[in-house]
């Protein structure tokens, strides 16, 4: 009887530890959203929490696009400076031509996913390592916004650009309903299609996803493609709604996509894809900002905290595996 119930226990201690792994993000927010309103009693008003959800919301579209490089085993260090370039093209695009808007947003999401696609073709032609590949890419990205843009950021947005930002649709802000969108397709596209078990296939073992027949060449474009598609979005929103193209914007975004793709449960060895987390692990990193807004916290030292995010999200990537792995072994004993 006793071997029972401890083996009982035993077992409820190790679903509890798996839920707590698997979900952590979640757990973390919670904390978050308990301390924010003590912190302050305005972090609760309905105000606020828009605020929030709209502050994130490109960045939560850029995450999405970003789960599925970390899931396919992948790495993209230029979409930070991507979407500061397809920002400034779309400004000008919308300013200085006679397009109609609906052509301008085709046209910025073709760019966005050929600029993916030519982070694959140097990966896979030239066998490189992402890391680099994209580090390189991010400087021509960079270097073309400050051509484009003359360094100087563009205004006078027609009033449909900045509805994208800026505008509602009943009570809900388009930039939340466009984040909800996106994080809906892509966890369909991961948990719900070929092409999302492919993907993970690769991420785990690319030697053994070929072995079995996948062509992995083509799921790296497809995935480096939906990439773009995503920073092409994320930069449609950010720029509508600031209503003007700072050539600035998206430096430094990449490090939040990481944080919150690894936080969110996506690890950084591939193989596996959590997009919900990944909008947990987004509101996470708003938070986070919005806490030290609270707190009147030096905008260098929220620079600091943000390194310290990331520090913390890969540690905890790496303990959450190891203590799941032992509780497997465990198990099977």
């Amino acid at each position: 009887m006793n071997n029972e119930k401890n083996q009982t226990n035993y077992q409820m201690k190790q679903n509890a530890i798996e839920i707590l792994m698997n979900n952590k993000a979640l757990f973390i927010l919670l904390v978050l959203v308990v301390f924010a309103s003590v912190l302050s009693p305005k972090f609760l008003l309905p105000r606020n929490i828009i605020n929030i959800l709209k502050q994130v919301a490109a960045a939560t579209i850029m995450g999405m696009g970003y789960s599925l490089i970390l899931g396919s085993g992948h790495m993209d260090l230029s979409v930070g400076y991507l979407l500061g370039m397809l920002g400034i093209i779309a400004a000008k695009l919308d300013t200085q031509t006679s397009l109609p808007f609906a052509v301008v947003v085709l046209l910025v999401i073709l760019i966005g996913a050929l600029g993916g696609m030519a982070n694959a073709f140097f990966v896979g032609v030239f066998s490189l390592p992402a890391f680099v590949v994209t580090l390189a890419m991010g400087q021509i990205f960079k270097g073309i916004n400050y051509v484009v843009s003359n360094t100087s950021a563009i205004s006078g947005l027609c009033a449909s650009f900045t509805y994208i930002g800026q505008g509602n649709i009943g009570i809900v802000p388009v930039p939340v309903l466009l984040s909800v969108a996106v994080t809906l397709i892509i966890s369909i596209t991961v948990y719900r299609t070929a092409f999302g078990r492919h993907l993970l296939a690769v991420g785990s073992n690319s030697d053994a996803a070929r072995a079995s027949g996948l062509n992995v060449s083509n799921i790296r474009y497809k995935v480096y493609c939906l990439m773009g598609i995503c920073v092409a979005v994320a930069a449609l929103v950010l720029t509508g709604r600031a209503a003007s193209a700072q050539p600035q914007s998206g430096q430094g975004m990449e490090m939040d996509a990481i944080a919150a793709v690894v936080i969110g449960g996506t690890p950084l060895g591939g193989g596996h894809c959590k997009p919900e987390g990944t909008f947990f692990g987004c509101l996470i990193v708003g938070l986070i900002n919005n806490i030290l807004n609270l707190m009147s916290v030096n905008s260098n030292w929220q620079l600091v905290a943000k390194g310290a995010i990331i520090l913390f999200a890969i540690i905890l990537d790496a303990q959450s595996e190891k203590i799941l792995e032992r509780q497997r072994l465990k198990g099977l004993k």
